[in-house]
């Protein structure tokens, strides 16, 4: 409130002060008010602050419109018509102005200066000029036109000298960071002064035309600052001069009056004139530094375009529609062997070797018609170099637009060497290639080894059963037949977790789950190594066996193997104490976990990461105390992976180990358990052709066989397996896989082909090879080597039943 009430209180003494300046100055050398400097004065006050406080200030201007009035012997009605014609002008002067200019008007700007030299300095003190000359005439008298040419022209110039002057002023500071006053603007607004000065100091001469060519002068050098002060410097200087009855407008024959309209005339064309002028000065020198900046930037970005084009290894290339270079970057000299004068103009098609042209035309075609679909973001293809080097390239080609028209123009493309890339693939290509024939090999040789071990091993732990079960052995024999036995199922051991991570390796692990009762599984799984805790001290438990399911759904074959390697592991490293095996199960998730805890030595934190390693062991030295192939670990972990689960370990050197894994497990819904063991048996007098060409095998088979009462045949290899089946009828073959002259599967198709009594019969598989995987056509089961006398007896019943 205080800063409104300070502005009115200008605006009010102001309106009074310049009003009696202008009324009594002129009054006292016989003259009419030339210039009304009031109404400017209080317009530039409205026009600088908020529209919430014109209206007390507009009430401070009528006081002291009407203190000026008064003082000037104005009767009360003049005083009344007159004081508000005033205060309405201004009003409409200010409303006209922010309603088109908005709220900050900076006169600098040309259609600022333009929209407000039009609306409050001609347009608005015209018609209210009109109006109150008119109420001035009828309420004082005197001539209609002359005062209304008085009146409105000393509105307007009030308006055109006094407002801007203001306003400009106040923006002093801005407008002098834009542009500084200079030496020749300077020199100019002094020509000004003299040159006005000299022209309206003397009165033989009507050289009012000298005057507005140099108040041009000054608005094009001092731009707006110097057009508002030469046209406030002229108006006073031509005033004063004229009012003391000097100057070329005292020439003009006529009365005071007319002599009055004419100086008032002059000053508002020239007026009218510069200060557009200046305007227009301004914004050509603001459009003039914005060019030079826009060509400075051009010019900046020119050289860093030649910077990066003249030093990248990429060849950048712009091409036009017809498909010729019209730029091509320098360091295709070092790409192609080619200077780039030397391509510019040509082609660059022509050195495309002629199987890729197709391609490359292709997709340079479908860039320029916009097809995208179909085509690759970039190409490789052959060319050649200067010297006839073929070299592979990469493009990128791109449609390239005209940045005005947006018209098409050609294609920008970006070209790289990749032939060293291209090498280096083939060379991947070769390793690959060399890889998957050293897998195809590795594969090759394990099942050779399979084959090579696993037949004599069949015999060794065939016949020592046999020998073992022999019930009037000598105990020192028995206890060396066990020993034999033991060493066998240790050998056995080893072959099976080198062909177990094999398979997995290979992804041929098969997981085969069913309804399986875990506790009992976990408990067999216990027993087993009972005796090897006992004789170590060992004490070995159990946890949590009795909250689990009755029944789970999973592979038991699979979860024992693991609970056998862990079990193992633990009791093996573990010298006093004992081994915990625990099971949990969470119903939500439906998983199983186990944990197999020892009071072990522990593992030490750098070797954690060697445990899941294959064919790696902590203590890996020649004088380490515990075997194995260090494959238990990471065969647990791939059957765990493939089971759905993960495994893990947490241990402290000196505390121990634990070794946690977990399954997915879902309970089966018909609740069906794995059931007893079936009875082994076979149909009496069945007949079983065995064809094998180890002679210690088959004799192990036949042993086996009568002993269940089967009549058992042999054939030493395929041909005379075939000969047999052609000329008898068997209930069951027994085919060895890998046999000289004609292999198992060659025999089994040539019996089943042919026209023999044994065509129909089962034939079973037999094979200590590990790639062999499950039997198909033509057999209709297998038996693994080694085998047991269940594994053999059982699959010979399934087939027959079978069939």
């Amino acid at each position: 409130m205080g800063r409104t009430a300070l502005a009115s209180l200008i605006a009010g003494l102001g309106f009074a002060l310049l009003a009696y300046v202008g009324v009594e100055v002129p009054r006292a050398y016989g003259q009419v008010t030339p210039i009304w400097l009031s109404n400017g004065f209080v317009l530039a006050c409205l026009l600088a602050v908020n529209t919430s406080r014109w209206p007390w200030m507009l009430a401070a201007a009528l006081a002291g419109a009407l203190l000026a009035g008064a003082h000037a012997g104005d009767s009360l009605l003049v005083n009344l018509v007159l004081a508000p014609s005033n205060i309405v002008q201004i009003w409409l002067c200010a409303w006209s102005t922010r309603r088109f200019l908005g709220r900050d008007i900076d006169l600098g700007l040309p259609r600022h200066m333009i929209g407000f030299v039009g609306l409050a300095g001609f347009a608005v003190p015209l018609v209210t000029g009109v109006i109150a000359s008119l109420l001035h005439t009828v309420t004082r008298g005197g001539e209609i036109w002359t005062n209304m040419a008085i009146w409105v022209l000393g509105d307007i110039l009030g308006v055109l000298t006094v407002t801007p002057c203001i306003l400009v002023l106040v923006r002093a500071r801005a407008n002098l960071a834009e542009r500084s006053v200079t030496r020749e603007g300077l020199v100019a607004l002094a020509a000004l002064l003299l040159v006005t000065t000299v022209v309206f100091a003397q009165s033989r001469y009507p050289l009012l035309f000298v005057v507005p060519p140099v108040m041009l002068l000054v608005a094009s050098r001092l731009e707006i600052l110097g057009g508002v002060i030469g046209a406030a410097m002229v108006a006073m200087i031509a005033v004063v001069f004229t009012m003391a009855g000097l100057g070329p407008i005292h020439l003009i024959h006529g009365s005071t009056s007319e002599q009055s309209i004419i100086l008032q005339a002059f000053l508002a064309v020239s007026i009218f004139v510069s200060l557009p002028v200046a305007a227009y000065q301004r914004q050509r020198r603001d459009i003039l530094d914005r060019m030079a900046q826009a060509s400075e930037a051009v010019a900046r970005s020119e050289a860093r375009y030649r910077l990066l084009t003249e030093n990248a290894l990429d060849v950048i290339v712009h091409s036009d529609l017809a498909g010729r270079v019209t730029y091509m970057s320098p360091s295709v000299v070092a790409v192609l062997g080619y200077t780039a004068e030397e391509l510019t103009g040509g082609r660059p098609i022509e050195l495309v070797h002629p199987d890729y042209v197709k391609a490359v035309v292709s997709i340079s075609q479908a860039r320029v018609e916009g097809r995208s679909e179909g085509y690759p973001d970039r190409i490789e293809y052959l060319a050649f170099r200067k010297d006839g080097t073929p070299i592979w390239l990469e493009s990128r080609p791109t449609l390239a637009l005209d940045p005005v028209s947006g018209k098409k123009i050609g294609l920008t493309d970006v070209v790289r060497d990749i032939t060293a890339r291209k090498a280096l693939e083939q060379e991947l290509r070769e390793a690959r290639a060399t890889a998957e024939a050293a897998a195809a090999a590795k594969g090759e040789f394990l099942a050779n080894m399979s084959h090579e071990l696993r037949t004599p091993l069949t015999a060794v732990i065939g016949f020592a059963n046999l020998v073992d079960e022999q019930p009037n052995l000598a105990s020192e024999t028995r206890r060396h037949v066990s020993r034999i036995v033991d060493g066998g199922r240790s050998l056995l051991a080893t072959i099976n977790d080198i062909l177990d991570f094999s398979k997995l390796e290979a992804g041929q692990m098969e997981i085969r789950p069913r309804s399986v009762a875990v506790a009992e599984l976990a408990r067999e799984a216990l027993d087993i190594f009972s005796l090897q805790a006992s004789d170590k001290g060992l004490a070995l438990t159990s946890e949590g066996f009795e909250a689990l399911p009755d029944q789970l759904w999973l592979d038991p074959e699979r979860l024992r193997q693991v609970l056998l390697n862990l079990i193992g592991n633990a009791i093996k490293f573990t010298e006093t104490g004992g081994v915990t095996l625990s099971l949990g199960y969470a119903a939500d998730t439906e998983r199983l976990s186990v944990a197999v805890r020892d009071t072990g030595q522990g593992i030490a934190e750098t070797d954690m990461k060697l445990l899941f390693m294959r064919f790696s062991q902590v203590d890996a030295s020649i004088r380490r105390q515990h075997g194995g192939t260090g494959l238990g670990l990471a065969i647990s972990k791939g059957l765990v992976e493939a089971m759905g689960g993960q495994i893990g370990v947490e241990s402290r050197l000196g505390e121990g180990s634990c070794f946690r894994f977990d399954l997915s497990a879902p309970v089966p819904i018909d609740g069906l358990s794995e059931g007893e063991e079936p009875v082994l048996t076979l149909p009496p007098a069945c007949r079983v052709l065995v064809v094998d060409d180890n002679a210690t095998n088959r004799e192990l088979v036949r042993t086996i066989l009568e002993a269940f009462g089967a009549k058992v045949s042999e054939a030493a290899d395929g041909e005379e397996g075939v000969s047999a089946a052609e000329g008898e009828t068997f209930d069951v073959i027994l085919m060895d896989l890998r046999m000289p002259r004609l292999d198992g599967v060659q025999a089994a198709e040539r019996i089943r082909s042919g026209a023999g009594p044994s065509a129909h019969c089962p034939i079973i598989a037999f094979s200590a090879d590990v790639s062999s995987g499950p039997p198909g056509v033509p057999f209709d089961g297998s038996v693994s080597k080694p085998m047991t006398v269940a594994s053999l007896v059982g699959a010979i019943s399934a087939a027959m039943v079978a069939a």
